[in-house]
């Protein structure tokens, strides 16, 4: 009996010796697969395989405490954070039409957080498992201590990700790399400069942003495209152009936001419980996340389906605005409460014991569904909190 578990001992250790490795791999492709509608590696950074510029670089130091945390939240029965977008400020040079910031968010009476007081919900944040944390505003690149507020993120604990129109990208980009800042997805609505320059009120913007993305990828960045496709300019083809532009540019991933009945478009009813074009465009997607030659091409829309995580606002993400209101997401514009006024954890905890958002919602976005809104959205520039 006792040579037979010794045995066995040495054959379980030799299987995992020659097995343990592809096992490991088969693992993560189907983690990504289910997560991202593809499994393919994008790019190297650091040494670490990006599968998207969403998520930590996998084996990373922030992909440990995603997997860490993700046990705990298990342990605990409770929902925990793993994603913050923080709008560092409240002002911007363009003006873009489909804005969700601006007429929403904007409140230019009040004053927006200090490098302190930021740099203070930073550690509160990472303190409750954050291991993405996304840089929006406003125009982050406008803010004078970006770099610092970069700086200041524990990154052992989370990656980094900016958002940009991409102005001021190649003045700044090595000052932000030096900082420690991971991934840069550059803002490009339309694949021609006429057009993106017009649907964002800039002229010159789109050679600015080409110029900045040459010189991140240049300097080791993940570089990805964040693109918002309308209903008409998807009929006009649009979605296929950005994608032929993401891969002669050479980015690593193209981010497809379908437009959202938030902000400047809060009015637009056609963009409420109307997905069967946006559909269409995910499964128009898959020829090309086959094809190594293309960079990743993934949805919010997907990420918010039933096949990925399902709407996570409010249970694994949040948005925290320049002034310090939490709120469930960038496009949801109700106010949980305030860090200046109460600690993080427990404006998370009040957000994530509400009925509306104790659970994700499986079968898509809360800001596209009408019953939804109801329930969970306040209109732009209420103060009342929910």
């Amino acid at each position: 009996m006792k040579l037979t578990q010794i045995l066995n001992s040495l054959r379980l250790r030799w299987f995992l010796l020659t097995k343990a490795l592809d096992y490991s791999s088969d693992f993560v492709n189907i983690v990504y697969k289910i997560y991202l509608n593809h499994n393919k590696i994008i790019h190297f950074r650091n040494g670490y395989p990006v599968y998207s510029l969403s998520t930590p670089a996998v084996f990373s130091p922030p992909a440990a405490n995603f997997i860490a945390r993700a046990l705990y939240r298990t342990i605990q029965n409770k929902n925990l954070p793993n994603l913050m977008s923080f709008a560092v400020n409240d002002v911007c040079n363009v003006t873009c039409e489909h804005c969700s910031f601006f007429n929403a968010v904007e409140e230019p009476h009040r004053e927006t957080l200090t490098l302190p007081q930021i740099q203070k919900l930073i550690q509160e944040a990472q303190s409750l498992g954050v291991s993405i944390i996304n840089f929006v505003g406003g125009e982050p690149l406008m803010h004078p201590d970006l770099a610092q507020i970069i700086a200041s993120v524990d990154k052992n604990l989370s990656t980094t990700v900016l958002f940009t129109n991409g102005w001021d990208l190649a003045q700044q980009a090595k000052t932000l790399k030096q900082a420690g800042l991971d991934s840069i997805y550059v803002s490009i609505d339309r694949a021609t400069a006429q057009e993106h320059d017009h649907f964002r009120g800039k002229a010159g913007l789109f050679e600015r942003a080409i110029q900045g993305i040459a010189k991140a990828k240049k300097l080791g960045f993940s570089v990805g495209i964040s693109t918002t496709i309308t209903p008409e300019s998807y009929q006009q083809g649009e979605f296929h152009k950005m994608v032929n532009l993401a891969q002669e540019l050479g980015v690593h991933e193209l981010l497809v936001f379908d437009a959202m009945p938030s902000g400047r478009y809060q009015d637009r009813q056609d963009l409420i419980n109307a997905d069967d074009w946006v559909e269409e465009m995910i499964q128009s997607a898959q020829r090309y996340n086959q094809n190594p030659q293309y960079p990743g091409v993934v949805f919010f829309a997907y990420f918010t389906s039933y096949r990925s995580v399902g709407c996570s606002c409010g249970t694994s993400y949040f948005y925290v605005s320049p002034y310090g209101d939490v709120m469930s997401c960038d496009f949801n514009h109700g106010k949980f409460g305030n860090i200046l006024e109460t600690p993080l954890w427990k404006i998370w905890e009040r957000l994530t014991t509400l009925p509306e958002f104790c659970q994700a919602k499986w079968g898509g976005c809360k800001i596209k569904d009408a019953e939804y809104r109801e329930k969970t959205v306040i209109s732009a520039g209420a103060s009342e909190q929910l």
